[in-house]
């Protein structure tokens, strides 16, 4: 599938230093209200910055993934956690995510 944006990359949040830590790590609203794990990040592969943080949101019988713009996102390192600056009725109305739309970063 041709992406609009070809220089971003998926990446497994264990493969790359320094968001290893973040890997299957709580994302949670300023609220508090959890939002889902860490699953991965979509990387500009021109500057090699995240651009958005991918959530597993879970499910009963399979993941419903989000991605959360990486300005929504403050990545806490002591704690291993993000939180998004969004609230748990914002994140409900962004559309599903199908990790095949993204080529995996080599």
């Amino acid at each position: 599938m041709d992406h609009p944006k070809e220089n971003l990359r998926l990446i497994d949040a264990k493969e790359i230093e320094p968001y290893a830590a973040f890997d299957h790590g709580d994302v949670v609203s300023s609220a508090g209200d959890t939002l889902g794990s860490v699953d991965g990040f979509v990387l500009d592969t021109h500057s090699g910055a995240p651009c958005y943080v991918v959530v597993d949101a879970g499910g009963w019988f399979k993941s419903r993934f989000f991605l959360l713009p990486i300005e929504n996102a403050h990545l806490d390192q002591t704690r291993h956690r993000v939180t998004a600056d969004l609230s748990i009725e914002d994140v409900k109305e962004f559309p599903g995510f199908d990790k095949d739309e993204f080529q995996t970063l080599h």
